[in-house]
Formats: C-alpha cells, structure tokens, sequence
C-alpha cells in the first residue's frame, strides 16, 4: 500500500502451490520488491496482524475471569479444559511471533518500522476502510486470533473504528463449525464450505436441540457448554461424539447451519440496537466465517440490516489489507481506500506466453486470436469446458474471472462429472456469472450497490424462471452465489459473457476456480498448460492465445 492505495496483493498459496499455506510469505515478499522494483529499505513500514505484544493481554484479564468462573459454576470438571486452552494460544503465538521477528531481523528490518495489531481490529478495518459506506456496524467472526473469535464495532469515516465488545476464544462458532468438519470427514480450516453446502440436504430440527445444547445464548454473550464442547481440539469429547453419531451427515451440517446463523444474528441485533456510538443500517463484515455465503444472505435479509459489505478476503488471508489500512489511517487520518477491484496479482504480457506456448510445443497446438469473444463463445455453445486466464489474477479465494474455468448452464448433470474431472467432493453447485444488465431478472432483491455481488461473497434467492433455464447453478435451497459483471470492472471477461447470454438468450455461464481439487487456484502460464494437459479443461484461451492438446 502507498499512499492509501493497495497496489498488491496476493496470496502466498499461489506461488509456493501449498493449498491453504500458513506460514511466513516468503515468496510473496520476494514478488512484490520486484514487481515495484523496491528493496527492503524502501518499505517504510511492516504489519503484523496475529498477535499484538504480551502486555496486551492484561485487558482481557476481567472478561476472561469472569467467564472462567462462570464455567466452573456450570462444571467444575473444565478447569484443565481452560487451562490448557490459554496455554496453547499463547505459547502457539510466541513461536509465531518470534518467527516473524527473525525474518524481519535477518532481512534487515529496524524494530521501529514494525507495527503490531490486534487480529480481530485488522479483519474490522478492513471490512471496513474499503466498504462504500461513510459509517456502519463491523462484524468479525473467526476460529481465533488474540484470545478473541469475533467483535462488535462501530466505524465512521471522521472517527475511524471503536470496538464495542468482544467474544472470548472458548465461545468459537469458528472452530466449532471446523470441529464438526473434521467429524464430517472433511479438513478443517478447509472444507467449511463443502458443510455449508451438506446443509441445504438435511433437516436442521433433527439436530438443533443438540447444538442449542452445545452453543447457547445468554445476557448479549455466546456461550459454549465447556462440559459438551472442548474448544479448538479437533477430536471432540466422547459425550459430543454419541450424540452426533444417532444423525445423518446432512443433518448434522443442517443443525450446525442453522444455529451458527441464529446466535450471529443475535449477536448483530444485539450490538446495533445497544451501541451508544450512532446509528446506521450498514454492515460490513470480515473474518473467516463470513466466508459462509449463506450466513452472509441471512444477515442482509435482517430487518435491522440495509446494507452489508463482505471484505472479498474475508480469512486470515486480508489481515495485511486490514492492517495496512489501519496504519495508513494512523499517519494520515483517513479511513477509507479504494477496492474497486481485487485483481491485483501476477500477469503476464503476450510475449511471455508465447515463451510459454513454445516450450510445450511437442505436446500443444496454438494460435493467436483476431476476436477472443466470439471464439469462446462458440466453444462454450458447443459444450467445451474452458480455461479463461486473462489480465491480474485475483486475491482472495473466489475465481473471479481471471483464472476460471467457464461452461454453460444447460447440463444438470455437470455438478457430477465436471466435479469428478477435477477430483472434487462438493455439496454446492458451481457459481453463476451474470452480466449486470440482466442481474435484476435472476437474483431476487438484487441492487447495483450490492458489492458482495460483484465478488461472490453472498448468496441469491433466484426467480423460478432463472432455476428453471439453469437448474445447475442453483443449488436445493433455490440460492446461488453469483458474480455480477460489468465492463467496468471486468473488461473482456465481461464480454464474453455478455456476448454469451445475448447469443443464447440465456443469463449466465458457469465460473468455478481454475484448479483441481487441493490445489490453489493455478497463477501462471505453465500451471494452466498443465491443467490442460490433465484434462481439467477441453481448451484453454490464455491471453489471446487459443490452446489445445496435441
């Protein structure tokens, strides 16, 4: 960021090819100095949005006895539970902490230029410096980060961010809803979205008195029964285990579903109607939670609720967007940045590709395009799976059209195969594209000012004509999650699109990401070679460059 303006982004995964990656950006750091033709002095400053300093801890000291006394009341038997539980965070921390210490030692970075912030003010700040409002309610939900799994604040573009409360680790809807991932069968920190996808099969009554029992609330508080629930351990208490053994998986992930959005509706209604700060109708949200499509639809229905703005890297993956923002606003005042986009990775110049091209010339086929769009199209209309890699890859965890894989609506049965192709298990189907002219006809309540359409962060109740021409987009519930385009902030992927849908009289195409199960979303030329060459996709148009298997 310089001067307010985020000029890269990108996610480690996608150059170290770690799917999910936690550790330090190596290969991130090394790729932004030479994109901007920067070395490390030129860096006026460093982020670290995990773990403030020790000596911050002393201010949950009151909130945290209080709720340690409370679950010894309920049951004395939980002590080790909460020991444990606060040893383990802080010493993972430490050694997280001192990680990042000796990178910046041994690159040469002075203390002072380093700045420390508390995990749960990152994710709110930057839910909110890139949101279109001038003031709303931020709301962050995660597994953890600083003692904490969620908070309440209220923003406004002249005072910045005051937050209003806080919930304790031990009550994590976060790692509950990754807990039971795991007993599943999926990978936590994962997987999450295969159990929001399970839920529109089962039926949440068969299991909600069992997570009613599990995770209650009380007084304006979450509060998880520490004698059921052991928190931030993936094997789960035997009593727990019994119980859930007696109900199908869907309806397990229905019941979980169900109650995740419940008490985060409470917890928002609670804090808007109670803040002493001021009054809006805006939400802005971040945090990894908030990577549950559904959820986010049930808190833009609320009543209370106008607007909402969902950070496109909601997880722990924005936390240096929502640091640098805070920094930026600590030196010079201002609240908010620009994101009309988040295409703000890698790319790749003609010529480079045909570098690329040339080295796989025993095993493709290529050629240069006069009129890309209507190439597409025609293989779209003829039943081809097509890789689309164009322009600045995104940052974040949706495919956004510049490393997408496109197919038409038309074939209810691609849920199945075109999953099976790329060694997939999902629950939900692909997301739709749709250009902005037709939005309004598909997506019930849909506005031009909803920014989570525009990248794929909120579920749709769609109109029955839209379910009925493209059944395999929308899933049980009758929702899909789509990505409204425009020519504005999408260019040729936009007109592809459109060109599309005015051809066929349809209103969206498929986009799923560009990858094959347990991989990340592929990042340059040769990655989407190889794709190809494994039959992820029939074609694949890289730049202006049409490819095919030999």
């Amino acid at each position: 960021m310089k001067d307010g303006i985020l000029l890269e982004a990108i996610n480690e995964e996608r150059l170290n090819r770690v799917k999910c990656y936690q550790g330090l950006p190596l290969k991130s750091l090394n790729y932004i100095l030479d994109k901007q033709k920067l070395k490390i002095d030129d860096i006026s400053y460093f982020t670290y949005s995990w773990y403030s300093k020790q000596n911050d801890y002393p201010k949950y000291i009151n909130k945290l006895t209080k709720r340690i006394v409370k679950a010894l009341e309920n049951n004395p038997n939980c002590s080790k539970i909460i020991v444990d539980r606060i040893s383990l965070e802080i010493s993972r921390d430490e050694k997280l902490r001192s990680e990042f210490e000796q990178w910046m030692s041994d690159l040469g970075v002075p203390k002072e230029k380093i700045f420390y912030l508390d995990h749960h003010k990152s994710h709110a700040w930057a839910a909110f410096a890139p949101s279109p409002f001038d003031s709303a309610f931020v709301f962050t939900f995660d597994a953890r980060g600083d003692l904490k799994s969620c908070s309440a604040s209220y923003a406004d573009k002249n005072d910045g961010i005051v937050e209003l409360d806080y919930q304790l680790s031990f009550d994590s809807i976060g790692f509950l809803y990754g807990q039971i991932t795991h007993y599943l069968g999926f990978t936590h920190n994962k997987h999450e979205g295969k159990v929001t996808g399970l839920a529109a099969f089962g039926n949440p009554e068969k299991t909600s008195h069992l997570f009613n029992k599990l995770i209650t609330w009380e007084d304006g508080s979450i509060v998880t029964n520490l004698g059921l629930y052991k928190p931030f351990y993936l094997e789960m208490l035997p009593d727990l285990t019994k119980e859930l053994d007696k109900f199908s998986r869907e309806d397990i992930a229905a019941g979980l579903q169900k109650r995740c959005e419940e008490l985060i509706v409470k917890y928002i209604k609670y804090w808007m109607a109670n803040s002493k700060k001021g009054e809006t109708k805006n939400v802005c949200l971040a945090g990894g939670v908030f990577s549950n499509v559904r959820i986010n639809q049930i808190i833009a229905e609320m009543e209370e609720v106008e607007n909402i703005y969902v950070f496109p890297q909601m997880g722990d993956g924005g936390l240096p967007v929502g640091s640098c923002c805070f920094i930026n606003y600590d030196f010079s005042g201002r609240t908010k940045i620009d994101l009309p986009t988040v295409y703000l990775g890698p790319e790749f110049s003609n010529d480079e590709i045909i570098k690329c091209l040339q080295s796989y010339s025993f095993k493709i086929k290529y050629e240069k395009l006069d009129n890309k769009a209507e190439t597409i199209v025609d293989q779209l209309i003829n039943n081809k799976v097509v890789g689309y890699f164009s322009g600045k890859m995104e940052y974040g965890p949706r495919a956004l059209g510049a490393r997408s894989i496109l197919y038409h609506t038309r074939d209810d049965t691609v849920n199945d195969w075109l999953n099976k192709r790329l060694n997939r298990t999902e629950f939900m189907p692909f997301g739709p594209v749709t250009p902005v002219e037709y939005a309004h006809q598909c997506y019930r309540y849909w506005t031009k000012n909803d920014e989570c359409s525009y990248f794929m962060t909120k579920t749709y109740n769609c109109f029955e004509e839209f379910k009925e021409i493209h059944k395999s987009v929308v899933h049980k519930d009758g929702t899909a999650r789509p990505q409204i385009v425009t020519e504005e902030l999408n260019g040729d992927y936009y007109q592809i699109v459109k060109l599309y849908c005015d051809k066929t009289k349809e209103k969206a195409l498929i986009n799923t990401s560009f990858n094959q199960h347990e991989e990340p979303i592929v990042c340059n030329p040769n990655e989407a070679i190889e794709s190809l060459l494994s039959n992820c996709v029939d074609v694949l148009f890289l730049e202006d460059f049409k490819v095919l298997k030999k």
